[in-house]
């Protein structure tokens, strides 16, 4: 595993949320460690997919929960579901033999967690903060994430 290199201006305030960031973050730096070896390179890019899932389900839960501006919500919404698609197309790509390294989705999943977290997050988790909610972790694929 590489050093990871999270950077603290990405800290929302929500405990939660940054520890999954953190996770996120981390398991990015793990594909640039793991690009030589397809088999441990998959296992991470499968634990990535399942983790930024789970973040999305915490975001999108305190959306609804804290009564977040819809259009804001729809917007924030569909930024998650850009990113996910262009990742899975990337895996998708990885396995069919069509992309031989994963480090260009590395990078672009490091830019957009920043450009995300400062656009989009810091406003949502400003706004429930203000109504003193929190992050919960997702009922489903939770456990899955802990082992």
């Amino acid at each position: 595993m590489t050093e990871p290199r999270w950077e603290p201006s990405l800290e929302t305030g929500d405990p939660l949320v940054d520890k999954q960031h953190r996770d996120i973050h981390e398991l990015v730096d793990d594909i640039d460690a793991a690009d030589d070896r397809p088999d441990e390179l998959m296992r991470v890019l499968e634990r990535l997919m399942d983790h930024v899932d789970c973040h999305f389900l915490t975001e999108e839960d305190l959306m609804r929960r804290s009564g977040y501006d819809p259009v804001r919500a729809a917007d924030h919404i569909a930024d998650h579901a850009r990113l996910a698609e262009a990742a899975r197309a990337a895996v998708l790509e990885f396995r069919a033999g069509d992309l031989t390294s994963m480090r260009p989705l590395a990078e672009l999943l490091r830019d957009w967690l920043a450009t995300h977290v400062h656009e989009q997050d810091r406003h949502l988790i400003d706004f429930v903060r203000a109504r003193a909610i929190s992050a919960e972790p997702p009922t489903r694929r939770s456990a899955d994430l802990d082992a």
